[in-house]
């Protein structure tokens, strides 16, 4: 088996996300094989106002975000265990509440 490449995605931020992130859409190329391995990495290097708002205090993710990958709701392809692949997009938006 050969060494797999480091993928760049391309990350969107939606919403009220965008306003809280330095570069609300970008490549980023980090070593991650899963969308949670993304989500690890976005943990650490994110700015504090947006990472209070994607993430609990234990670390999981927010139950109102949503995570779409290549524009499906990335819960319908396994979540954060979903592979990676070069040129992905990843877009991350809160849900709506209210009426």
């Amino acid at each position: 088996m050969g060494v797999s490449a480091i993928p760049t995605v391309r990350l969107r931020y939606l919403a009220v996300l965008k306003g809280l992130s330095n570069e609300p859409t970008r490549a980023v190329t980090v070593n991650a094989s899963t969308l949670g391995d993304l989500f690890n990495y976005l943990r650490e290097t994110e700015p504090p106002q947006l990472k209070s708002r994607l993430f609990e205090d234990d670390g999981s993710l927010r139950p109102d975000i949503v995570v779409f990958l290549n524009g499906v709701d990335a819960s319908l392809l396994g979540g954060m265990k979903v592979q990676l692949k070069e040129g992905d997009e990843v877009t991350v938006l809160p849900s709506v509440h209210g009426g």
